[in-house]
């Protein structure tokens, strides 16, 4: 039952408002803060708690492997020898709530989600669902390519799926932003990866420290996104986190602190 989760965080936190579930595979818990952005926005709730949970089972692993998108090594992303996903299973929460002008606290600035239905399984080779996707997230946050210091890909390490994310991010963004996947650490966790890259970005600001792309030890010269290969600090205002699940069901989340 996909709404266990939710009503289960509903009834342990005694919770009186709207709950509902996302379930658009590996964009699901980047779509939850799209989710809530509109209902806070719309008056429904002065505060939301978003999140995602996805568990390992046999189920998914027998079907990730029929697709033949398993690695037996650490998954690589961006890697010129790069040849799958790492499943792991992971969970996240955040409390979503009105930021106070004095506060300078990181917030969700906008996002963007498009469909593009291109296939079942494999992303648009021109990456178009996600170039709207990140163009709607900067749209809706009034901000120019040029103003977004790191982006956290959805880059899941498989060829096709890199190449299509690259192909997009620099389609929107030339090749200077900083970039990188933090699959490497966590193995892609599906329906919780939204929200582990929220939580990864935003330490990352407050911080001022670029998630390495770690396993990533000679990019793919075909790719020209500046992916982060070794520790960087550097001063991070505007990020975008990507989540890009199957079927073509993309969500760019753009966080921030308010200017």
């Amino acid at each position: 039952n996909i709404y266990s989760v939710a009503e289960y965080t509903r009834r342990l936190l005694a919770l009186k408002g709207p709950t509902q579930v996302v379930s658009t595979a590996c964009s699901s818990s980047a779509k939850v803060f799209a989710s809530a952005y509109r209902q806070m926005h719309a008056g429904v709730c002065d505060v939301a708690i978003v999140g995602g949970v996805d568990t390992l089972c046999l189920t998914t692993l027998y079907g990730f492997n029929s697709l033949e998108l398993l690695s037996r090594q650490k998954c690589k992303p961006w890697d010129i020898d790069r040849n799958g996903i790492n499943i792991g299973d992971g969970a996240g929460f955040a409390i979503l709530e009105w930021a106070q002008e004095k506060d300078n606290a990181i917030s969700l600035l906008g996002y963007g989600e498009s469909s593009d239905a291109h296939h079942m399984s494999t992303p648009h080779p021109q990456g178009r669902g996600a170039i709207q996707a990140m163009t709607k997230a900067l749209d809706s946050a009034s901000l120019t390519a040029s103003q977004i210091d790191y982006i956290n890909l959805h880059g899941t390490a498989t060829r096709s799926n890199d190449s299509a994310e690259d192909l997009a991010v620099s389609s929107v963004f030339g090749e200077q932003v900083h970039c990188s996947s933090t699959k490497g650490w966590t193995g892609h966790t599906l329906g919780a990866s939204g929200i582990i890259g929220v939580v990864t970005t935003c330490l990352g600001i407050e911080n001022d420290l670029l998630p390495v792309s770690i396993n990533t030890v000679e990019k793919d010269p075909a790719l020209k996104a500046n992916i982060v290969l070794k520790k960087t600090t550097a001063p991070v205002e505007h990020a975008i986190i990507n989540s890009f699940g199957f079927g073509g069901s993309n969500c760019s989340l753009l966080v921030g602190r308010k200017s």
